[in-house]
């Protein structure tokens, strides 16, 4: 089994939500882009599935992206304080929530991308 079909076993699904986003760059290789919120100002980075293709990703272009939220199951190195963000599934956090958390721990917390389209 591949990791990507393994993925449920470390992640958390959180949540999903629609962003206006804007593509800084992206990578065909790692099937990533790097992303800037537009509400926050702050960037993230978006896995992208095989089923969206790479072209469809225009650097510099807005995008209303509808996302998948993950975190993390391994909380280890999370601040006392956050580790009830992490742990408390039955949360329902807003999505700002997770880009901003995203900014202390890029390694808890994931984005994929489900849809994108044209604002």
């Amino acid at each position: 089994m591949s990791a990507s079909l393994n993925q449920d076993t470390d992640w958390n699904f959180r949540k999903i939500d629609q962003r206006l986003i804007v593509v800084k760059t992206k990578n065909q290789n790692a099937r990533k882009a790097a992303a800037l919120d537009v509400l926050t100002n702050l960037p993230f980075a978006i896995n992208v599935p095989e089923s969206i293709p790479m072209e469809d990703l225009q650097p510099e272009k807005e995008y209303l992206a509808q996302l998948k939220v993950y975190t993390s199951k391994n909380l280890d190195g999370i601040d006392k304080d956050f580790v009830d963000f992490f742990d408390a599934l039955d949360i329902d956090q807003a999505i700002e929530d997770f880009i901003k958390a995203y900014w202390i721990y890029p390694s808890k917390i994931r984005f994929e991308l489900v849809e994108l389209e044209e604002p």
